[in-house]
This record gives structure tokens, sequence and C-alpha cells, in this order.
């Protein structure tokens, strides 16, 4: 092979190394740009079925769930995700901080006959539980209907954080002792647990009407309408007597 072969020789391999070069950097770009041009594209679907939505904010944390009850999140505080659990279908919402702050579910249980049915929206206490809920609440059996509907507002001591009691609940129940296992469960729910303020709807009794209760959830006063039809207004003294304000 004379020099003019092995000049042409390595003339063609500098041109295919060249155009391979020059091909990978276009298909790179061309990834690459697609990739920053998709970003905050807005995309339109007529119709979009899914199992489940999770919506984050800029910090990667969730903000809210949109799921199916086989899916649905187990709840998120104080930065930590809670332990898979049964929870209904529906929305469930997350603060700017990560924690869940309420959401919307709802679901059907038939077993044995027996009937319970039910949506509920709520809003949750900073680091704690529901403090606003309004609840749809049914349960059928033996042919009898036992509902509550309406609005409840309820109240945490401040400074709760549903991690902390629950720690203390995990700890009381490891108690043998069934009957002192009770009265200590009893005493941290009635120290840090949330008490009914007041209440406005119909109740499983089958009375309508409003109901207000104290501090320390002991109730103080009911505006309704009983189960026969008859119409109440009634407050309690301190020691929990009824004073009847249509009484004869």
């Amino acid at each position: 092979m004379n020099n003019n072969q092995i000049h042409k020789k390595l003339e063609r391999k500098i041109n295919f190394l060249t155009a391979y070069a020059v091909l990978s950097a276009l298909v790179i770009s061309f990834f690459t740009l697609s990739s920053f041009s998709k970003k905050d594209k807005t995309e339109q679907f007529e119709e979009l079925i899914v199992k489940k939505i999770t919506v984050i904010g800029e910090d990667n944390l969730p903000r809210m769930v949109l799921s199916n009850e086989t899916r649905q999140h187990s709840g998120r505080m104080n930065g930590k995700e809670w332990e898979k659990r049964e929870r209904p279908s529906g929305l469930i919402f997350f603060n700017n901080e990560g924690d869940e702050c309420g959401g919307l579910v709802f679901q059907t249980k038939e077993k044995d006959g027996k009937i319970i049915s039910g949506m509920s929206f709520t809003m949750d206490n900073y680091k704690d539980d529901q403090v606003v809920q309004i609840l749809n609440d049914e349960y059928y059996s033996n042919g009898k209907a036992y509902i509550k509907r309406g609005l409840s507002i309820n109240q945490y001591p401040v400074g709760s954080n549903v991690d902390e009691r629950n720690e203390k609940l995990k700890q009381l129940r490891t108690i043998e002792d069934k009957e002192e296992r009770k009265e200590k469960i009893n005493a941290l729910m009635e120290k840090e647990g949330a008490v009914n303020r007041l209440f406005i709807g119909k109740t499983k009794g089958n009375s309508s009407g409003l109901f207000l209760a104290g501090p320390d959830g002991a109730p103080k006063m009911m505006i309704y309408v009983d189960e026969n039809g008859e119409p109440k207004i009634q407050t309690f003294t301190e020691n929990g007597e009824i004073k009847d304000f249509l009484d004869n």
C-alpha cells in the first residue's frame, strides 16, 4: 500500500468519525432541548383514567393525593411517612411543610348484612387531627338505620402533636393489666385528645339541631327537635343537670 492509499484511508476514517461526532451531538442536543421544552409545557387531554395522582411542590413534598382505596397515601407528619394502613379512596391534602392537613374521603362496606356508607370532608389542626368535619355517616342493620349527618367542630390542646400522642398510646397499650391500661389511656386522651365543641345536624338518635359543649367537652346547650318531633331548648349546669326551657 503506497502513501497515497494510506492517506485516503485515514481521510475516510477521519470523515466517518467527524460525521459520527456531529450526529451524536445533534441527537444529544435534541433530547436535551426536548426535556427542557417539556418541563413547563401544558398538556391538554379530553379524558384521563388513572388509579392515583400525586401533586408535589417545588420541594418535592406532597401537596395533594387523589387515589383509590388500594393506593391511598397512608399519611405524613413531622417529616416522615406513616406506615401503610387501610384508608378510603378520595383526596388527601398536605400543607407546604408536607404534613397532612385534611381531606375528602368516601367509602361503602357491606358485611354480614350490615352496611356502612359515608363521606367525610375534614380540615386538620396544625400537627394534629381533624378539627372541622362535614360528615355523612350511614349504618344499616336489621332493617334499621343509624345516620349522622352534619358539621362538627373539635378542639385539641394548644401545641398538641399527633405523632407524640400516638407514641404515648403505643407505650400504654403494652401494659398487661387491662384495667390499668384502660385507665391510663383514658387519662391521656382526656388530657391531650380532642373534644367536640359544636355539632349541627342530625344525630344517630334521629334528633336534629344545634349541640354546644364547653372547653372540656361537657355539653352546655342543645337546641333541637327530638326523634318524636318535639322541640327542645336545654342547658346544662356545672353538675350536668339539665334545664329545659320549654317545659310547662
